[in-house]
């Protein structure tokens, strides 16, 4: 398949998304927002074997789903409630329940059906309508589906595609539960997962008791296992939908957070993390109000993502997740040009520079002494801040300073947390840099250079009338050669959190605004 990778990376690169507005599924009075494609809008002119199941692979792996030829993934505005959620079969623990059941269904046949005209015959027909009928007749404005529309949903769902299969539950010979699975290859061509795209099943009380939902999942889990699949899919978890909530009892599990698989183990350890996860996610607030009680605990890092420097994911950057972020020795550091979610770090190493022992070169003592420049602080920090967006830097291609960083720390720029310090020459900004300051520590972000020693001389003048001011200590987060220049030397995490413990609650003597009124 060689050949066929170059090609199937071309697709990638052309294939053609849509937006679908819709009526949400799962919850009343919401409208569902959907990116969508479709397989058969493939190069037809590429005889590789299978390429909608390699396609569907890595749009599986990102969260879509699929209906027929239709590759669909939510994207609602102000809901994130739709979750992906894949089971890693090697790691998968039955509990004690899930063992009873699959004890209980022993005697349970279980089929694996592949031609097309075994997957939607008249039987099979009859049981998804009445399943159907059975399982909406309580919902508002709800019709019950005929057993002709029934066979059509039937077919939609098991054509289109050319990996399904079916899984067939029989009881004495009886159909008693239908799976309808995918199969989804790497471009290799090995199969590296088994998505459960819909189950359905008899709905007489003496089946109902043997909780063949339950039953179904534990055997393609298994399926998946013996046959050396690495992932099966579940779909979608909803932890608000009584329907859909469910799905997080087969573990560990992980769940699809903003691009990133999460393990559940460490949602576990912290049981309020994808509660407020979601609080945030849909947390659309224009306040520069912060209430400084709300705090958001991060988790450990590497605990969730198994980033070992990476806390928590996110889509957006909330006021209040940021100044949270700050007093917990986390902060936002991702390429939003190259389409990343908002990855929230926590480094290993922390780069600092203790205040009593800055390092002042005797060229910048010397340009001090003769300085053309002018120093202001909070006088423009929206012009600093997108002059550092534009500094081009060695060894990096592009910012991580992109609009949604701009506009969340024009924000808390706004709520008194982040400061700029401008450098003026003949009334033109020459340089400049900001950060955030919490008590006597301030957390440097960037900085700009257009006019030669302009940022390093307000860098030198701004710590040491920081130093005055009572300041301990200058964040520099990771290694720089330039702050390595003024003293700065690594810590450990733990040693940076006990110091931003210490000294985030110390203030300084006197305001920021002041600094530069007794440094020249």
């Amino acid at each position: 398949m060689a050949d066929a990778e170059i090609n199937i990376e071309k697709i990638f690169a052309n294939m053609m998304f849509g937006k679908n507005k819709t009526e949400c599924g799962y919850f009343l009075n919401r409208e569902a927002e959907s990116i969508l494609t479709y397989f058969d809008r493939q190069d037809s002119t590429l005889s590789v074997e299978k390429l909608d199941c390699i396609t569907y692979e890595r749009l599986l792996r990102q969260g879509f789903r699929r209906y027929n030829s239709l590759a669909y993934k939510t994207c609602c505005q102000n809901c994130h409630e739709c979750i992906p959620i894949r089971i890693p079969v090697k790691t998968f623990a039955p509990s004690r329940s899930q063992r009873r059941i699959l004890h209980k269904n022993q005697d349970v046949e279980v089929i694996i059906t592949t031609s097309p005209a075994d997957f939607c015959t008249d039987e099979k027909a009859l049981m998804y309508r009445n399943y159907y009928n059975h399982h909406n007749e309580e919902e508002p404005g709800f019709k019950l589906l005929t057993l002709q529309e029934a066979a059509e949903d039937l077919k939609n769902m098991n054509s289109g595609y050319s990996g399904v299969i079916n899984l067939d539950y029989k009881l004495n010979g009886q159909l008693i539960g239908v799976s309808i699975l995918d199969y989804v290859f790497d471009q290799h061509g090995f199969i590296t997962g088994l998505s459960s795209n819909y189950f359905y099943y008899d709905i007489r009380e003496e089946v109902l008791k043997r909780s063949i939902g339950v039953y179904s999942v534990l055997v393609e889990i298994n399926f998946c296992l013996q046959n050396h699949f690495p992932y099966y899919y579940l779909g979608l978890y909803l932890p608000h939908c009584r329907k859909m909530n469910y799905k997080v009892n087969y573990k560990p599990y992980q769940l699809l957070l903003n691009g990133i698989w999460s393990n559940s183990q460490g949602l576990e350890q912290c049981p309020q993390v994808l509660e407020n996860y979601l609080r945030i996610e849909n947390e659309k607030s224009r306040s520069c109000k912060i209430d400084t009680t709300d705090i958001f605990d991060f988790p450990e890092p590497g605990l969730i993502y198994g980033y070992d420097e990476i806390s928590l994911v996110t889509d957006n950057i909330p006021l209040r997740l940021l100044y949270s972020a700050y007093n917990q020795g986390v902060f936002p550091w991702f390429s939003e040009d190259d389409g990343d979610p908002v990855l929230w770090q926590s480094p290993k190493k922390r780069f600092v520079i203790p205040i009593r022992q800055l390092h002042v070169s005797k060229s910048i003592e010397k340009f001090l002494k003769h300085n053309p420049y002018t120093y202001t602080i909070d006088k423009a920090f929206g012009d600093v801040i997108k002059n550092c967006a534009k500094q081009k830097r060695p060894n990096q291609n592009g910012t991580w300073i992109g609009p949604k960083m701009i506009k969340a720390y024009k924000k808390f720029h706004k709520a008194g947390y982040a400061h700029s310090i401008e450098v003026w020459k003949d009334g033109k900004l020459v340089g400049g840099f900001y950060g955030i300051l919490l008590g006597s520590v301030f957390c440097g972000e960037s900085m700009f250079t257009i006019e030669p020693n302009s940022s390093k001389s307000a860098f030198i003048l701004f710590a040491r009338a920081f130093q005055k001011a009572g300041g301990k200590l200058i964040d520099c987060q990771t290694y720089t050669e330039n702050m390595a220049r003024y003293g700065a030397r690594e810590i450990t995490r733990k040693q940076y959190l006990a110091k931003l413990e210490k000294y985030a609650k110390v203030p300084l003597k006197y305001g920021i605004n002041n600094f530069f009124s007794i440094t020249k």
